[in-house]
């Protein structure tokens, strides 16, 4: 004959439980108001992180626009002023490499014999901008430059036309 297994039957009067339960307060008014803080926090947190990478973003769009705008600025009117060899330090090195300073004046003919110029915005993408040249004898003429950023020096140089 078999015994009969205990493991159905509850424990009787006075037998200790497996595990002490944790006390409660009754009221979980500050369960809430530590997850709400917390939330809090975190939300501030992650939302000034976020403002702040966009703030960079925008502050580097607007430097690097800057750039640009003074070194066309100056490269035009280094042409203009009939100083090739002044524009001719903010050409890049592929140009350098192609043309010489006499090829680079040639090729550059017509930006010498203008009267003034227009820069337009410029375009974040191609990193290129639109200049619009002016002749007192004639009609004005677009010029979009392909510009680049020197990565040993940093600095904008024009490397072109499109």
């Amino acid at each position: 004959m078999t015994q009969p297994t205990l493991e159905g039957v509850p424990p009787g009067p006075g037998a200790r439980p497996p595990f002490v339960a944790a006390p409660t307060e009754g009221s979980s008014t500050r369960l809430w108001w530590g997850l709400g803080t917390g939330a809090a926090a975190l939300l501030l947190f992650c939302g000034g992180g976020l403002a702040l990478l966009v703030g960079l973003g925008i502050t580097g769009y607007r430097a690097a626009e800057d750039q640009a705008r003074q070194t066309m600025t100056r490269y035009l009117d280094a042409l203009e002023r009939g100083k090739p060899a002044e524009a001719y330090d903010l050409v890049c090195g592929d140009l350098r490499k192609r043309y010489d300073l006499d090829e680079f004046q040639a090729l550059e003919r017509d930006v010498i014999t203008s009267t003034g110029y227009t820069l337009g915005d410029v375009n974040a993408n191609t990193f290129e901008m639109p200049v619009t040249l002016e002749y007192a004898s004639g009609p004005d003429r677009n010029v979009v430059y392909q510009l680049v950023t020197n990565s040993s020096t940093g600095r904008v140089e024009v490397c072109g036309t499109t």
